[in-house]
């Protein structure tokens, strides 16, 4: 069974929402002021059943010039959209203007619905019909049924609920194994539910308890209940008209124009690159850095449109484009979009995002044309290939390609073999039998690099450190990775004995271990002037001035003792030998089992020390979770 969204289009009053009424029994005409004018002002949703089985979302959206920013938000997911034009007036300026935008977002399927045919002649009726395949010629929708109908005396119903279960079947099932995608086209709250949004699911599914994310603010949330078609439901499928309680989000947190998606899958963009298409009656040419009003999914953003092959493109002409906006938009490959003129507001063109995250490209630049040729209608090899090279020094996983450029998963597989087989690409996991990430050749030698000058900097700088440490390293020279593909990269490079891992301590493989005769002469020396202190050893201050060292060499011979076992630190200016460390600790444990707990006073008197080393080991004792503080008194845990 298909989950199929039908959108109404046409002239204000040519019967739209009097249409849906008679097919559903369903007034979608909600607001006060709607009933009030007699005109639809926003959306209105309804839903009835196909001969077929098929469920029908339908959304009935205004025909009034004014209101044509709601009519796209609506639009927004259709597989089918009933064009309706009313007998008595024929073809008017918002019909051509509405089938000009339902052919530019890619509807795939049209019926033409002939209303209030009771009024007119049959002569009449002919000549509406015939302009109407005259408007619909060179349109997708060129060979469209057209069924006349009278609302009010119940003409051509029959014939229409047929032929709307016909197109339907013919309409492409949605991707359910996607992540799920939802358009925000209404929000409201009700009293004892909460904040409540609706729209159509573009792709994938979604269940109560699911944690979303509301972008392009980064709210996140919880999916309490669901409704499809007015009955609670568990799981929502792509295709259906959903609405959705959300917790933990307020009325203020989300609008029309946001996304609902999972965590981590798309992110906001202010740029995309596209195929810009000016519609034949535009009225004039589009300059390059025009202000324009560009509608994506249900959001309305003004934005300017960068011409980047032409100085300017005529009624009629299509050409590669950026768009630079004023707001945010959650772009992804191949979305389609619609652009009006600033002012005065009219539909001029619109077409497919090619690239949802494009660098800020010059203009006439061959290889910037060349490079939106192959995304837009390249071979998967190529375009694998530009992402690959674009992206030289990030891992990049086969979900990052599937999710941007909507690439077959099977043709990948085949893809990423290939290239890996002629060593243009590099297969990079935790571990060698995990190949989660693949690098670009050419990235992988210059991040090898990067890692090995680093650890020679480092090496020599401090010689006496074992190694450095891996988040230190990230954060100064491979920022741009997650710590998952750190780890992934070092692994790899650890396996071709490049580096040596030794947890979260890396050194160079070739480095020297060794010390000298005079740096063992002074480790000896430190753990000898800690050993004689016994409990009361010297503070860092106090052993930098007995050793007379500079105070960096010295914490380099303290980190190697105690990466060694030789000392403990107990607090950062206070190291402990291991043995007297060991030996305090018998100490108090042996006090403990025997006495029910001890006091700061008991435990400096148990070792002989003053508070100044009593206290800083009981809190040490703490932390490591031997005792346990009650009141100023420890006892064992």
């Amino acid at each position: 069974m298909k989950n199929i969204i039908i959108g109404t289009a046409g002239h204000i009053d040519h019967g739209k929402t009097t249409l849906i009424k008679a097919l559903t029994s369903t007034d979608t005409d909600r607001l006060i002021e709607e009933k009030e004018r007699g005109i639809s002002i926003d959306l209105g949703f309804a839903q009835f059943k196909l001969p077929s089985g098929n469920r029908v979302g339908i959304v009935d959206v205004p025909g009034h010039e004014r209101f044509v920013k709601n009519m796209l938000a609506g639009a927004t997911g259709m597989d089918l959209v009933l064009l309706v034009v009313a007998a008595d007036d024929g073809v008017m300026p918002q019909t051509k203007e509405h089938l000009a935008i339902a052919n530019l977002l890619g509807v795939e399927k049209a019926v033409v619905v002939v209303t209030k045919v009771d009024l007119v002649e049959k002569s009449w009726l002919e000549l509406v019909i015939d302009d109407i395949k005259g408007m619909l010629k060179g349109t997708s929708f060129e060979s469209s049924p057209i069924i006349s109908v009278s609302s009010v005396k119940g003409i051509g119903f029959k014939e229409l609920i047929e032929e709307i279960d016909t197109v339907a079947k013919e309409v492409t099932e949605k991707d359910l194994q996607a992540p799920y995608r939802l358009p925000v086209d209404r929000v409201f709250t009700l009293k004892g539910i909460g904040t409540v949004v609706t729209g159509t699911l573009w792709s994938g599914k979604i269940s109560v308890e699911e944690q979303v994310v509301i972008l392009p603010k980064g709210i996140d949330a919880r999916v309490r209940s669901l409704q499809v078609h007015d009955e609670s439901v568990e799981t929502a499928y792509a295709g259906q008209r959903v609405a959705i309680n959300l917790a933990g989000i307020n009325l203020e947190d989300v609008k029309r124009g946001d996304v609902m998606l999972p965590p981590n899958y798309l992110k906001p963009t202010y740029m995309f690159d596209a195929r810009l298409h000016l519609l034949p009656d535009a009225p004039k040419s589009l300059k390059n850095r025009a202000r324009v009003r560009i509608y994506h999914a249900t959001h309305e953003i003004l934005g300017r449109v960068i011409l980047l092959n032409k100085e300017e493109l005529n009624p009629g002409e299509s050409d590669f484009v950026q768009f630079r906006l004023e707001a945010p938009i959650i772009p992804k490959y191949g979305d389609r979009y619609v652009v009006r003129r600033y002012s005065p507001m009219l539909t001029i063109g619109g077409g497919k995002i090619i690239d949802g995250h494009p660098h800020k490209h010059k203009r006439f630049k061959p290889e910037v044309i060349s490079r939106l040729k192959i995304l837009e209608g390249g071979k998967s090899e190529e375009i694998v290939r530009i992402i690959f090279k674009e992206f030289f020094d990030s891992l990049i996983t086969k979900e990052d390609i599937v999710t941007h450029y909507e690439l077959p998963d099977d043709k990948l597989n085949a893809i990423f073999k290939s290239l890996v087989e002629k060593g243009e690409v590099l297969s990079v996991g935790a571990t060698e039998t995990e190949s989660d990430f693949y690098l670009h050749k050419e990235g992988y030698e210059n991040l090898k690099k990067a890692i090995l000058d680093y650890l020679e900097r480092y090496h020599k700088e401090n010689p006496l450190s074992p190694g450095a440490k891996k988040d230190v390293m990230r954060a100064q020279i491979m920022s741009h990775l997650s710590s998952r593909q750190t780890d992934a990269l070092l692994a790899k490079l650890n396996t071709s004995k490049f580096i040596v891992l030794e947890g979260d301590v890396i050194r160079h493989a070739k480095a020297k271990t060794q010390l000298s005769r005079e740096q063992r002469d002074k480790l000896e020396r430190i753990l000898a002037i800690l050993k004689e202190g016994m409990f009361a050893p010297l503070t860092l201050n106090e052993l930098e001035d007995k050793v007379d060292i500079s105070a960096d060499e010295l914490r380099e011979y303290l980190r190697k003792l105690t990466l060694k076992g030789d000392i403990t630190r107990v607090r950062y200016d206070l190291f402990y030998h291991t043995g007297a460390f060991t030996e305090a600790k018998t100490k108090l444990v042996d006090f403990l089992e025997k006495n029910e707990k001890i006091s700061p006073v008991e435990f400096k008197d148990l070792l002989g020390v003053t508070r100044k080393y009593a206290l800083p080991l009981l809190e040490y004792f703490d932390s490591q979770k031997i005792t346990r503080r009650v009141g100023s008194d420890r006892v064992l845990r």
